[in-house]
């Protein structure tokens, strides 16, 4: 039952959305990912035990120009993760619009019952050691 709304997001939103209709953990960027933060976001989202396909990618900006926060928040209530992860102070303010709640960067927050992890710039902690183990600190938070 729950699979049919996340098709019909998937479907709708195509060109901003990849991922499966029972991926629990959703990120939200801006632009898409670097190739390093895509590989630690999966790794973090197995190690961390979402599942067999964990992660869908929201993109807000697409072929047809940026998502709005109502496009965002009607993907997230279809696609129903168990958690979110914004890498970017864009993807932040997009969420903080679409649930009208203030967010606290580079920390965790919840979103309708849901640990929302919000990054200010995820691509830039993967630059250094000491930057990767910070993030990874923050991404254990989401179990």
């Amino acid at each position: 039952m729950f699979e049919v709304t996340g098709e019909s997001v998937l479907t709708l939103y195509g060109a901003n959305v990849t991922g499966t209709p029972l991926s629990t953990l959703l990120v939200v960027s801006e632009t898409p990912v670097g190739e390093t933060a895509l590989e630690a976001l999966e790794k973090s989202a197995a190690s961390l035990d979402f599942g067999s396909a964990p992660v869908a990618f929201l993109v807000a900006e697409g072929p047809d120009g940026k998502l709005g926060a109502e496009d965002v928040r009607t993907i997230v209530e279809g696609l129903d993760p168990v958690a979110l992860v914004a890498t970017d102070a864009f993807a932040a303010e997009l969420l903080s619009a679409a649930y009208r709640a203030p967010l606290t960067l580079d920390a965790p927050n919840r979103l309708l019952g849901r640990t929302a992890l919000i990054f200010e710039d995820f691509e830039a902690l993967m630059e250094t050691p000491e930057t990767k183990q910070k993030a990874w600190a923050l991404l254990k938070q989401l179990r």
